[in-house]
């Protein structure tokens, strides 16, 4: 996503670039999260959105680093987990018990 300064407008006014739906939900996180595509490499990709503080967790820190073990650590736009969707659910909702 990039952002461009209006011209007409005060200096500190930007506009999005790149989609034209400002109002589509998926685009949409809230302040504190971070969208992770979770997945293996296989199967189905689903988007979550994970609070900035289950990051904090070793399980997250490992699963981060299998991530950047098969995608490598400069890989572009979402982040990508290649882990079972089912299993990731059960690992946040273990870790969001814990916090």
């Amino acid at each position: 996503m990039f952002w461009r300064r209006k011209e007409k407008e005060a200096a500190a006014a930007y506009e999005r670039l790149g989609r034209a739906c400002d109002e589509c939900v998926e685009d949409k996180v809230p302040r504190g999260h971070v969208p992770v595509l979770v997945g293996e490499e296989d199967g189905p990709v689903q988007r979550f959105v994970v609070n900035l503080r289950l990051f904090g967790d070793p399980c997250m820190a490992a699963l981060l680093d299998l991530g950047a073990q098969r995608f490598g650590h400069h890989q572009q736009g979402v982040l990508r987990i290649p882990c079972d969707v089912d299993r990731f659910r059960r690992i946040i909702d273990a870790i969001s018990k814990t916090r």
